[in-house]
């Protein structure tokens, strides 16, 4: 993920957690690539993270850790988990005016203020049958698209 400046942020499952690196052109013309940090708290299982005013927030539930929605800033510093109250796993994420909206990986869908002091739920409503419902979401001109196993719903969002 471009985390701006010559950053980008690499995210992995099954405790690979992140990393972020630098890469920067040399006066040779070729270019090189620092490690800035590692941290093995955040990471993303099946979505990729989201950025927004210098704080990603990702899913981080996986077969060996159940960290849930998770906070980090961008020096790698983990704010905050929601672990399994709610458990996030594996679900899908998108920013929209300044919102977050993220599925739970199973039926609810949520609205989330971001904010690096602490999860922040705003609203929260079963939209999808229950099961393993790891789908992205996506969208477009106030439609939001979101899928469990057999049902593909879309859902008008307004602020």
């Amino acid at each position: 993920m471009d985390a701006g400046e010559g950053r980008v942020l690499i995210t992995g499952g099954y405790n690979a957690g992140a990393a972020m690196i630098r890469i920067q052109k040399k006066e040779d013309g070729t270019y090189g690539v620092t490690e800035l940090f590692k941290n093995v708290d955040f990471g993303s299982h099946t979505q990729p993270p989201v950025l927004y005013k210098d704080h990603f927030y990702s899913h981080y539930t996986t077969n060996e850790r159940s960290d849930g929605l998770v906070c980090m800033t961008m020096d790698g510093q983990v704010k905050w988990k929601t672990g399994e109250e709610p458990a996030f796993v594996r679900g899908g994420s998108v920013l929209a005016d300044g919102l977050l909206l993220a599925t739970d990986g199973s039926t609810t869908l949520y609205l989330v203020e971001p904010d690096p002091s602490g999860f922040k739920p705003l609203a929260s409503a079963v939209m999808l049958e229950p099961g393993t419902n790891w789908a992205p979401i996506a969208l477009v001109d106030g439609k939001l698209l979101v899928r469990d196993q057999k049902n593909l719903k879309c859902l008008q969002v307004a602020r």
